[in-house]
C-alpha cells in the first residue's frame, strides 16, 4: 500500500481566500496572498535563502539552489505564523496557540 496525501482546497485562516494544500501534513495554511505580506520581529520584510543569511550565492558556476532557511516567526497582519523551508521553497501556517519555536507549533498543531 502506498501513502496518500490528501490535498484539497482550504480556507486562509487570515484572509478567508483558498489555499491549497496537503491537508494531511500542513494545518492553518495561509494564502500567497497573505505570505507575501509577512514581516519579521522586527517589522522588517521577511527574508528567505541568501538574504536571510545575508550573503550572495557562490559564483563558482555550479548549479546552486536558494538555502533552505528564512525568518521564523512571521507575522502578518499581527498574526504569529511559522514558516517551514524545504526544497528550494516553504509553506507558512497560522500559529493558533502563541508557540515559542516551530517544533513546538508542530507539536501543538499535531504534526507531529
Amino acid at each position: 500500500m502506498g501513502i496518500t496525501s490528501h490535498y484539497s482546497i482550504m480556507t486562509c485562516p487570515l484572509c478567508g481566500g483558498e489555499v491549497e494544500g496537503n491537508t494531511d501534513s500542513y494545518v492553518t495554511l495561509v494564502c500567497d496572498g497573505c505570505d507575501r505580506s509577512a514581516v519579521g520581529e522586527d517589522g522588517e520584510p521577511a527574508k528567505y535563502g541568501f538574504e536571510y543569511l545575508d550573503r550572495e550565492p557562490d559564483t563558482d558556476g555550479g548549479i546552486q539552489m536558494e538555502p533552505d532557511t528564512g525568518t521564523n516567526p512571521v507575522f502578518i497582519d499581527g498574526e504569529k505564523c511559522w514558516r517551514r523551508y524545504r526544497f528550494g521553497g516553504r509553506i507558512t501556517m497560522k500559529d493558533n496557540h502563541d508557540c515559542d519555536s516551530l517544533e513546538e507549533f508542530y507539536e501543538a498543531h499535531g504534526m507531529m
